[in-house]
């Protein structure tokens, strides 16, 4: 497994990602109906065009991505087949070493699996705040995390 640069022809195997893994991270916050995919959600197609991305690839196929944008964590998401790999660990941690200072990001409260995650790192809970994703209000933690001096 190696992690690299995400570049264009990594498109359709990112989408594919999202599209399987973004109802698990919002499961039990909305109904997957409202949950649009990657290709037709404009503000989530331009937040990842934004952001800076990593992508995991093993034996030549895209299994998992992360990506971050300023000092926030801003995407993470492993396809299901490969998930307690450790995936989403070697992401992160390389994401967190390609960043300064402090580093946010959002997750939803009911989401224990990267919650766990982000807390076994040493990211901890800045604050809870109601958020919402596309109308629906839902219970968000900011998580942060401080990098060694």
């Amino acid at each position: 497994m190696q992690i690299r640069a995400y570049c264009n022809a990594d498109w359709t195997a990112v989408r594919e990602i999202y599209d399987l893994s973004k109802p698990d991270e919002l499961r039990d916050v909305v109904d997957a109906s409202v949950i649009p995919p990657l290709d037709a959600d404009p503000e989530m197609r331009r937040l990842f065009h934004d952001s800076q991305i990593l992508v995991m690839e093993d034996l030549g196929l895209i299994i998992g991505f992360a990506g971050s944008l300023g000092s926030s964590i801003t995407w993470l998401f492993v396809h299901p087949n490969h998930r307690r790999k450790g995936v989403a660990r070697a992401l992160v941690g390389e994401t967190i070493a390609r960043l300064d200072g402090a580093i946010t990001l959002n997750v939803a409260t009911t989401n224990a699996a990267a919650r766990n995650l982000y807390e076994s790192m040493g990211f901890i809970v800045e604050r809870e705040f109601v958020g919402d994703f596309k109308g629906h209000r839902c219970q968000i933690a900011r998580l942060r995390y401080e990098q060694p001096a």
